[in-house]
């Protein structure tokens, strides 16, 4: 099995690297930015990336990892052992936790027992995890519904439900593609969902339930470009005649 670990301190990543190698029967990568990290998820398709929770861009990282490389199985070396800590990374679908307390031994035993398929972390933090979904008593989208979202962002996960990519959505709304991107972490955050597919799902559910029309405009869902003064206005905006060369642009 291929293992990368990432970490921002040269020195943990060498003695990681070295530790991880030792079996014998696993390949060690490192690396120390999101760049290395998508070029060795490219070129070496890790099965398990360790990522050091301590590094500047974490949350980005793993990110990365789920979007290049969604079935790489996937640990996080802890800073901290405080339950919020936690809770916030067991949202990103870890296989593995590690504490700041935890010894290379016990580094290696967890990166063994993930990469044989099972979920690992200290058993006081699975009792933090379990407290914190029994004493929710109904899901955050359930609660909130559709209108815990943003008008931008209903749109999003209308063509999201139609199965569009990150691109093609930028493409259809005239947006660029991070734009696109930090609605759709929205989302998944509001709705506490794991994954696109999954809002997606309960989308569907959705509007299955409430027979809610399109709020996409007929010409943006297949593609074709709406006159500048078609464009639906939401609250609180205003209307702006845009001169003819710089309509593109502003749009």
């Amino acid at each position: 099995m291929v293992i990368l670990f990432v970490s921002h301190v040269r020195i943990l990543r060498e003695a990681l690297v070295t530790a991880l190698q030792a079996p014998g029967d696993n390949q060690a990568r490192s690396a120390s930015c999101h760049e290395t990290v998508k070029a060795a998820l490219s070129e070496c398709a890790p099965g398990l990336v360790v990522i050091d929770a301590s590094h500047p861009e974490a949350a980005a990282l793993v990110a990365a990892v789920r979007a290049d490389a969604p079935a790489a199985k996937l640990v996080v070396m802890a800073a901290s052992d405080q339950d919020e800590d936690f809770l916030s990374w067991a949202k990103t679908g870890l296989s593995g936790y590690i504490g700041p307390d935890a010894s290379i031994s016990e580094l290696l035993s967890v990166v063994r027992r993930v990469g044989a398929g099972d979920v690992v972390c200290p058993p006081r933090l699975t009792a933090v995890l379990l407290k914190g979904f029994a004493d929710r008593p109904v899901e955050r989208a359930d609660r909130a519904g559709i209108f815990a979202l943003t008008s931008r962002e209903q749109d999003i996960l209308e063509l999201i439900a139609e199965g569009l990519s990150n691109k093609l959505i930028a493409r259809r709304l005239s947006v660029a593609v991070a734009t696109v991107k930090n609605h759709v972490h929205s989302i998944l955050d509001k709705w506490d969902c794991r994954s696109r597919g999954e809002a997606a799902a309960r989308y569907r559910q959705h509007a299955q339930g409430h027979a809610a029309p399109s709020r996409v405009h007929p010409a943006v869902r297949t593609g074709h470009a709406l006159p500048p003064d078609r464009f639906p206005l939401r609250s609180g905006e205003m209307q702006h005649r845009v001169p003819a060369p710089f309509s593109r642009e502003a749009a």
